[in-house]
């Protein structure tokens, strides 16, 4: 289960091989880098899977080379302008599929299809700042998740796929199982869940749309809510890493960076009203960074702790938005708002429930 991964922590490529349980809860041993850790809790607060940035392994903003658009380049790696013009107005709803891959069992690995909807319900929380949810203090963003209801031929779906493969359950060739996999990414977006030795990682649409690389894996064991990977079990790791797919930077991308506006959108992570942010933080406590700034425990492209990633910021939002726009115009159908209440916005999420098609 080898993967080449720039490092958060150290800047530089790196080959990292472990191997991880079968079948792992959280009172199962771990073994990583030579050391055994008796559970996952143990494991994933280690100082090891801190320094070796086994949160995300989602490559820095570098490690590809930028795709050049015909479009304003408004949400490039290189720079954000958070133009208004970009603020929700129709819903961007985006179809998903998940693809599961189990061990050769067909048991290991595997998720329910409610724990799949809890997934899709925790992005939606998180991304329509939804009304009494942990993500409903945050951002709205105006981008709606669903379980693909067709699949790439026009044949009904559940947006679930399942497949057993002992060595792309291990995370091993992983073009090889996109490849097979995948849905149309123009049209769709695709996770895989297997036994990645990261928590998941994903692709920059400045990178390209539509290649075999173009989608999000996620350790099985950190996907939906609860999950078996506490403290990361509350779905957090794909909001995280959707972040990536719609162009947003680790808010320590880069370090502090220039924290002057306009120097703050071409520096770090391109945004001005995040917090500047020197290096990756874990856990939930409050602290500084770059002098006197606030760390943003509470970001969703932070790596800290599921319990507090509560928001995107205001212009997170709308570079997000820019990159679907710009680079995933195919991905998502346009849902007027006004067809259903004025609060819809505000996050009346049961209002929609009930009314939408």
């Amino acid at each position: 289960m080898n993967h080449s991964r720039r490092s958060a922590a150290f800047g530089l490529i790196i080959i990292v091989s472990i191997a991880l349980p079968a079948a792992a809860g959280d009172g199962d041993a771990v073994q990583f880098m030579g050391v055994t850790y008796p559970s996952w809790s143990t494991y994933v607060q280690s100082e090891a899977f801190q320094a070796f940035g086994m949160r995300c392994g989602t490559p820095d903003s570098s490690f590809h080379p930028e795709v050049q658009l015909d479009a304003p380049g408004d949400c490039s790696m290189a720079i954000t302008n958070p133009d208004p013009s970009y603020a929700p107005g129709p819903i961007y709803e985006i179809p998903v599929v998940v693809h599961i891959i189990t061990a050769a069992d067909g048991v290991t690995g595997d998720l329910s299809d409610a724990l799949v909807q809890s997934q899709i319900d925790v992005l939606n929380e998180d991304y329509l700042a939804i009304a009494g949810t942990a993500g409903g203090g945050g951002t709205y963003t105006g981008v709606r998740w669903v379980l693909a209801a067709t699949d790439p031929h026009g044949d009904p779906t559940t947006g679930i796929t399942r497949t057993a493969n002992a060595s792309w359950f291990n995370d091993n060739d992983e073009q090889g199982f996109k490849t097979a996999l995948m849905w149309d990414p123009h049209r769709y977006l695709n996770f895989y869940t297997n036994n990645t030795q990261y928590l998941g990682y994903s692709w920059f649409p400045q990178w390209g749309v539509g290649g075999w690389q173009d989608g999000i894996v996620i350790n099985y064991q950190a996907f939906g809510r609860p999950s078996t990977m506490p403290p990361y079990h509350l779905g957090r790791t794909a909001t995280h890493e959707v972040g990536h797919w719609v162009g947003l930077l680790h808010t320590f991308e880069g370090g502090c960076g220039n924290p002057d506006q306009p120097y703050c959108y071409s520096t770090a992570d391109k945004i001005c009203d995040t917090e500047p942010d020197a290096t990756s933080h874990f856990y939930c406590t409050p602290g500084t960074s770059c002098g006197s700034y606030p760390i943003p425990i509470e970001n969703y492209m932070e790596y800290t702790n599921d319990a507090c990633m509560t928001r995107f910021s205001e212009e997170q939002m709308l570079r997000l938005r820019c990159a679907i726009t710009s680079y995933r115009p195919n991905v998502y159908t346009l849902i007027d708002t006004t067809l259903f209440s004025d609060g819809f916005e505000s996050g009346d999420w049961s209002t929609w429930s009930a009314a939408a098609p």
